[in-house]
């Protein structure tokens, strides 16, 4: 018996482990707020870390401190502006300076970069919640890149950094208008804001665009960014999303990539037309797109047996004929009507449909009723 006892297997049943409960979320923020006035710079950090992590969804009491945040994103401590005002009351009053000496003033507190940064974003976000993304967007300039990547969004702040992306852009265009009106006009031009449009850094704004041409250079939008230069009256920033444009259609290869440039080059003759108000940047801004549609037909060498190059071409006809350039108008033309010297080749009737285009433009532009350029 002892023996078949000692025979019996072993208990198998796995033993009892105590399961941690799931940490619930926080309910309130009171706590933390509370850290906010605390005279340790480290206290203030970990409570701006996690109150940036439960923002979204406690924004409404964040909000009640909305002036301690701007304070600490400033560089200042938290109530010592209301300390130093009842101070310089008394003083006023001709208070004993004595008695002024035993209010008790809180400790100065220096805070650091990343501190200051974590209280700009985190204002930010309440302002982004309430609704107002102009004063969201000024406390997000001052928090930096690790808050704000407006290349890279993490996935949860997309919408937020999108509508302030919008916002930058919607600023940055107002102030570049304003600039370019003030230099037309030889002086300074003032409008009713712009007392509160000096709170904006132009500097950093600038920053923000120029990052969003840079975000829509690697997704391929490159109509959204020249419908953003065109708006904001930046020749550079133009000049350089159509040659952006070219290399794009020269590095993917094939005629899926040429076709969406000729498309975006049409885009941008329409653009030109209806969102820049300016005549001379209008003019500047067509001869640019009228530059680069030229390379594009240029680089066939005459052959024009694509569908694309043809499109190219007709594209170049009508921004030539806005800019009252006969000859190029000409010269286009011609070399449409004579290709079937270079398309014969292929023993197909491409050559006759070209020269049909070109005799075809010739009607478009007799019928446009512009009497002024036909008669050049």
């Amino acid at each position: 018996m002892a023996t078949a006892a000692l025979a019996m297997p072993l208990s198998t049943t796995p033993p009892t482990t105590t399961k941690r409960r799931p940490r619930l979320p926080l309910a309130t923020a009171s706590g933390l707020l509370a850290l906010l006035s605390e005279p340790d710079p480290t206290l203030v950090q970990h409570a701006l870390t996690k109150l940036l992590s439960v923002v979204d969804t406690l924004w409404h009491e964040v909000a009640e401190a909305l002036p301690d945040l701007e304070a600490i994103a400033e560089g200042g401590a938290v109530g010592s502006g209301a300390a130093s005002g009842e101070a310089e009351i008394m003083d006023q009053d001709g208070g004993d300076n004595d008695v002024m000496a035993d209010i008790d003033t809180p400790p100065v507190v220096v805070f650091d970069t990343l501190t200051r940064q974590t209280a700009a974003a985190l204002a930010s976000r309440v302002f982004f919640h309430l609704e107002e993304p102009r004063q969201a967007l000024r406390l997000a300039l001052e928090s930096g890149n690790e808050y704000f990547n407006v290349v890279k969004p993490k996935d949860e702040d997309e919408a937020y950094v999108e509508r302030l992306v919008n916002a930058a852009i919607g600023e940055y265009v107002k102030k570049r208008r304003g600039e370019f009106d003030s230099a037309s006009a030889g002086g300074a031009v003032k409008d009713e804001e712009e007392e509160e449009e000096e709170e904006l850094d132009m500097d950093k704004l600038q920053s923000v665009v120029h990052l969003m041409f840079e975000r829509c250079y690697q997704d391929g939008q490159y109509g959204h960014a020249l419908g953003v230069a065109f708006e904001a009256m930046e020749k550079d920033k133009v000049a350089e999303i159509l040659q952006r444009l070219l290399l794009s259609s020269s590095t993917d290869g094939g005629s899926e990539a040429e076709s969406n440039v000729v498309s975006t080059l049409k885009y941008a003759l329409q653009s030109a037309q209806t969102l820049i108000t300016s005549k001379n940047f209008r003019v500047e801004a067509l001869t640019l797109v009228a530059s680069t549609l030229e390379q594009l037909v240029q680089a066939k060498n005459g052959d024009y047996s694509s569908n694309t190059t043809k499109e190219a071409a007709c594209t170049l006809v009508l921004c030539r004929q806005i800019l009252g350039d006969a000859g190029a108008v000409g010269t286009i033309i011609t070399s449409l009507i004579d290709a079937n010297e270079v398309q014969k080749e292929g023993g197909d009737d491409n050559d006759d449909d070209t020269a049909l285009l070109g005799l075809q433009l010739c009607f478009d532009i007799v019928d446009s009723g512009d009497e002024a350029f036909v008669t050049k």
